[in-house]
């Protein structure tokens, strides 16, 4: 069952336009020498009857993480001419229905945990970052949040807890069910959980896409108390996974204890690692990476506009402005058939 509710579909009449992607510098602008900032594209559409979208990440840098930026803070260009933003109706788009943020919270649920006084004081941490990062219904401020739980411990393939879900009621209901008869294993399969749970993660971002025009990305948080035993997948092809990871994708660790190889998990976790010393610290650990997930999944923007283009090819140019910082990226779009008409909702 479907997590979100699909747009009426405009799948016949949207030509995507995969960009021909590249950041720029922005050496040109002498009235802007601060540090530039990171827009990454990912995708651009046309909708009749001129209606352009852009969909894309904007990194501010560390300072600014938690900064939402305002249809003010963008510049359009096409051709080298700025585009009037009043009179594209140019808009960023926040509502349910335009972006989807996905996130899974994968557990090492293997004998270490489940057999000492660790396995309720992760429930809390779990229950925490829960209810930190997936908002009560109609209270979410952008787009649409849906997560998943799966668990792992030594055997070859991860389990599901709870399915991709918005149901922020549902997610803590299967928290709430773990006990410590969830698993016999002692062993943990850590590089192949890694692996997998990347895996899945694409294959709903994929899902997603594929069903819908809804933009969307995703993060994976994983928690382990040690280090990979099974011995199933090396390191190094799970660093592989985690580095060719798509990049609407995120990954973030957080390990507990001594037993753990933290420059591993550093590396795995390569949107942010937390580390518990004891458990008595797993909850502020998961609260800081709920911070930096919520962080992360403001960073994504759907703007559109109405394009005055009426045929040919041109060049586009999205410039994003903030304080003394300045960056941008350049795609191609095709005007073609391109008509009046065009409003943004």
């Amino acid at each position: 069952m479907k997590a979100f509710q699909k747009n009426v579909h405009f799948s016949a009449l949207i030509s995507s336009i995969f960009l021909i992607l590249s950041l720029t510098a922005c050496n040109n602008d002498d009235d802007i020498s601060g540090q530039e900032i990171e827009v990454t594209p990912i995708e651009t559409t046309t909708e009749p009857p001129s209606k352009i979208r852009l969909f894309f990440k904007v990194d501010l840098g560390e300072e600014h993480q938690f900064t939402t930026l305002e249809p003010s803070d963008f510049e359009i260009y096409e051709n080298g001419s700025q585009i009037s933003r009043l009179e594209s109706q140019a808009q960023i788009q926040r509502e349910s229905g335009k972006f989807l943020y996905s996130s899974m919270l994968l557990l090492d649920l293997s004998g270490s945990i489940l057999n000492n006084a660790d396995l309720p004081r992760l429930k809390e941490a779990a229950t925490t970052f829960i209810e930190r990062t997936m908002p009560r219904e109609g209270n979410s401020l952008f787009g649409t949040r849906e997560m998943a739980v799966y668990w792992f411990d030594g055997e070859q393939n991860i389990h599901r807890l709870v399915p991709f879900t918005p149901e922020r009621d549902t997610l803590l209901s299967g928290i709430n069910s773990i006990d410590e008869d969830i698993s016999n294993d002692v062993s943990t399969n850590l590089n192949g959980a890694v692996i997998q749970g990347l895996s899945i993660m694409d294959s709903r971002l994929r899902e997603i896409k594929e069903d819908s025009d809804i933009a969307t990305a995703g993060s994976m948080v994983l928690f382990t108390d040690g280090t990979d035993q099974a011995g199933r997948v090396s390191t190094s092809v799970a660093l592989d996974s985690v580095n060719n990871a798509n990049r609407e994708h995120a990954l973030f660790t957080i390990g507990l204890g001594g037993e753990i190889d933290q420059q591993v998990l550093e590396r795995f976790g390569k949107n942010g690692f937390e580390l518990a010393e004891d458990s008595l610290q797993l909850n502020s650990s998961f609260l800081a990476i709920a911070e930096r997930l919520e962080a992360e999944s403001n960073s994504y923007y759907v703007l559109e506009y109405c394009s005055p283009k009426r045929s040919g090819t041109h060049t586009l140019e999205l410039r994003a402005i903030y304080e003394d910082k300045f960056g941008s990226f350049d795609a191609e779009f095709s005007a073609e058939g391109f008509t009046g008409g065009c409003t943004v909702d």
